[in-house]
């Protein structure tokens, strides 16, 4: 149970930076979220407050911050009060919007979709999808390329349902894809009322359709012995009080582990292949790994030897963090990093900022896979400098089959093709709500 808000009392003043009448910083944050915050940095510091989607939110910036945030020994800081002011209603219940003890309990029952027996029973089908959504793409690809974006996100909601859910999604993976992209168009919409026309109006009736989609499917796995998949084993479980899950958690699980599935994976994979496109010399570190794999795929056993993919990939979540935001609700009156916050106070740590700080970080801008090497570490300067899937209780859960998913992708566009991005061509990322290529991205695939 979350602890009782102790009584707010007088704190030093947070520096605030100035937005527009009633829009505050709603305008700029959907425009160019980082370069709002860093401008921010530049002006005030490791600490300050903008006015975003109606909400005043004091932004953390300082890896020690970060940290005890994360660490929250004492219970103070609510994931759930943090995250309900954006995609709080379209997500309602999922593990990331739960709280403390109420959290714990419903990771517990989660956690065994991603050790390591179950990650190395999903491998096989990861690989072949890989291999089928590349070859397809590929052979598909017009003269200005292939759009690398859909290809991912394809791929991995296609995994996603498969792995997750035990459905081959088929004509319906449009229907999914379509109510996710609403969903979080609605997360960051302005106007936060189900007023007809509306981005979150369109937001909202897409989560009722995924819902009813995702009830019928429980309803089918109870109705048969346990399956191998995600969503079988949760029409399943108990709890450690005999309680089985109600239908309508289990959906709500399924709804919210959907989209961290594929969603997020689908942004790291085309901030890489981007980079790649630009570094021909990395292209052929990572072939050469490959090449000891002798065709096979990647596995639970050889992941790791894919070390130039691995120092890409970090590099593309420093970058590009694929949660760039990790807001929390003030429980009761405490000091972060020497910021004192009262009880009622929301604040967010911003990874997208942090992990391009200059105090931090060497030509933080730069795309440097090597400052993650042995001989230079920069991510180790800290223990919380560097944090693309969060940290503490809320750590993502499934960041270990987010590199094999990334790492199996990557293998199967790079074994035998190359990629390369056109003269003069430039790549954009939107970074709210989930990091996105403005108007897509297209890469030639030979």
């Amino acid at each position: 149970m979350a602890p009782t808000a102790a009584p707010t009392r007088a704190v030093d003043p947070i520096p605030r930076v100035a937005g527009l009448p009633l829009l505050g910083s709603t305008p700029a944050f959907l425009r160019d979220a980082r370069g709002l915050v860093l401008r921010a940095q530049a002006q005030h510091g490791d600490a300050f407050e903008l006015r975003v989607l109606g909400q005043p939110v004091t932004v953390l910036l300082s890896p020690q911050a970060t940290k005890e945030v994360y660490v929250d020994r004492a219970s103070t800081f609510s994931s759930e009060r943090g995250w309900s002011f954006t995609i709080g209603p379209l997500f309602a219940r999922g593990l990331m919007l739960r709280d403390f003890e109420d959290h714990h309990l419903h990771r517990r029952v989660m956690q065994h979709a991603f050790r390591r027996a179950a990650l190395a029973g999903y491998m096989t089908r990861v690989n072949a999808l890989a291999r089928e959504h590349v070859a397809r793409a590929v052979a598909g690809a017009g003269p200005d390329g292939v759009d690398v974006y859909d290809m991912a996100k394809r791929l991995t909601l296609d995994i996603a349902a498969q792995v997750f859910v035990g459905v081959r999604l088929g004509a319906q993976a449009d229907l999914v894809n379509d109510a996710f992209v609403a969903m979080m168009r609605a997360s960051v919409a302005p106007v936060r009322r189900e007023v007809p026309g509306t981005a979150f109006a369109r937001g909202m009736a897409a989560r009722r359709r995924l819902r009813a989609f995702l009830a019928d499917l429980v309803a089918e796995r109870r109705a048969a012995p346990e399956g191998e998949d995600l969503l079988s084993r949760l029409a399943h479980a108990t709890t450690d009080e005999g309680r089985a899950l109600d239908v309508d958690e289990v959906v709500d699980h399924m709804v919210f582990l959907l989209l961290a599935a594929h969603d997020t994976t689908t942004a790291t994979l085309t901030v890489m292949l981007w980079h790649l496109a630009q570094e021909p010399a990395w292209q052929d570190r990572i072939a050469g790994e490959l090449a000891t794999l002798d065709g096979g795929d990647v596995t639970i056993d050889t992941y790791k030897q894919l070390v130039a993919a691995e120092l890409v990939m970090k590099e593309a979540l420093r970058l590009s963090p694929p949660v760039p935001f990790s807001p929390r609700g003030v429980v009761r009156d405490c000091e972060v990093a020497g910021v004192p916050l009262r009880a009622g106070q929301m604040i967010t740590l911003a990874s997208l900022a942090l992990h391009r700080h200059p105090d931090w970080w060497a030509e933080p801008d730069r795309f440097d896979p090597l400052r993650f090497a042995a001989d230079r570490a920069e991510d180790r300067a800290h223990s919380h400098l560097y944090v693309p899937f969060g940290g503490g209780a809320h750590i993502c859960l499934g960041n270990h089959l987010a590199e094999l998913m990334t790492k199996a992708v990557i293998a199967a566009v790079l074994a035998e093709h190359r990629v390369r991005a056109r003269p003069g061509q430039r790549m954009e990322m939107a970074a709210v709500p989930i990091p996105k290529p403005r108007g897509g991205l297209r890469l030639v695939v030979a």
